[in-house]
């Protein structure tokens, strides 16, 4: 059996890029015959801290501890076929253990779903922004045995700089997204997005549209997140934390899903995964034409795909709650292009190949 290890900066199981970028593949690796070891930089106790402001002391510590236990892999490197390396070997300065992985002759598959090539700095993480290292994504792409990445945007931008790139879209388990029992139709239409509170603000891009259409149609809002936004202007306006257990039975309670995305670098390079999740699960979806959101969102098939401007985004959302019968095909429609495009069995022969 080949074995693999897999280098990442949280513990499994809590992060949403890694349970979807490599996780959920890791029985996918096993059956054919690769046994894959993931190795978080962060140690599980941090996770519930490590984006709380305060605890200065416990995160320092926390990112000493991951530096030792790199460190200490390096001594048995050789035990492994190859690495794989999503995102970043460490969160923070220069690219030191992927420095040595290449003096010592790894083959290294990198692994990209964000533009973190791109110098972004936030209100969370401004502090240690400066630390972060933003040149190594390109070292690091240009020695690597292999990349992946999640778009045709961060495939576009690796091959500057290596050839072995492959197109390695964020996917969904159809067995884990799918519609469990049988809810009965919302009452009130229900329009809704998922998401975290780095991408929270994009909401900003559908409120005002939201409110003019509430003076016309009757719908709820409903807003899945781990903060709680505030719109006052939004009658009918539900918060649901995230939480891993419920996702699924959160997420199909909503009859149009919402993926309202800025036009910049930093977001050309996402995934669009709430569409990727709201088709999965038959949720009609309807999304900005930047970025995935095109090549996700087949417009006028599987959802709409509208320019950020508030009456295209008006005229797709009154079409559908004043058409309600034409959603089941839609979502039917919309299933089917995420199996054959954006799930695991229809990856799962590139992902093996890639540690052949």
């Amino acid at each position: 059996m080949r074995r693999a290890l897999i280098l990442c900066n949280y513990p499994p199981g809590v992060a949403a890029g890694q349970r979807f970028r490599f996780e959920q593949y890791l029985g996918v690796l096993r059956d054919a015959g690769i046994e894959a070891t993931v190795e978080s930089f962060f140690p599980p106790w941090v996770w519930p801290i490590l984006y709380r402001p305060g605890n200065p002391l416990r995160k320092a510590w926390a990112v000493v501890q991951g530096f030792g236990r790199r460190l200490a892999l390096l001594r048995r490197i050789r035990q492994y076929d190859s690495i794989f390396i999503h995102l970043e070997a460490a969160p923070i300065g220069p690219p030191i253990i992927e420095w040595a992985l290449f003096r010592l002759g790894c083959r290294v598959i990198y692994d990209i779903d964000d533009a973190i090539f791109i110098n972004r700095t936030s209100e969370a993480n401004r502090i240690v922004a400066p630390l972060r290292w933003r040149s190594k994504v390109a070292y690091v792409t240009r020695r690597s045995w292999r990349v992946t990445a999640c778009n045709r945007f961060l495939v576009d931008w690796a091959r500057q700089f290596n050839p072995r790139v492959t197109l390695l879209p964020t996917t969904v388990d159809p067995e884990y997204h799918r519609r469990r029992g049988s809810a009965a139709p919302n009452a009130r239409p229900v329009i809704g997005w998922t998401g975290s509170r780095s991408t929270v603000a994009y909401l900003d891009i559908v409120i005002p549209t939201l409110a003019r259409l509430q003076e016309k149609h009757d719908f709820m809002f409903r807003v899945i997140c781990d903060v709680a936004p505030a719109y006052p202007q939004i009658s009918n306006y539900e918060y649901v934390p995230w939480r891993k257990k419920t996702e699924i039975e959160d997420l199909q309670a909503i009859d149009i899903g919402l993926m309202p995305v800025p036009d910049g670098l930093w977001e050309r390079g996402k995934v669009g995964f709430k569409a990727i999740q709201y088709s999965a699960l038959a949720i009609v979806p309807v999304v900005s034409d930047v970025g995935s959101g095109p090549e996700v969102v087949m417009d006028g098939k599987t959802g709409f795909v509208v320019r950020n401007d508030g009456d295209e985004w008006y005229r797709a959302l009154e079409w559908l709650l004043e058409n309600p019968g034409r959603w089941a095909a839609f979502g039917v429609a919309a299933r089917e292009h995420i199996l054959t495009r954006y799930s695991v069995p229809s990856l799962a022969k590139t992902y093996v190949s890639l540690f052949e």
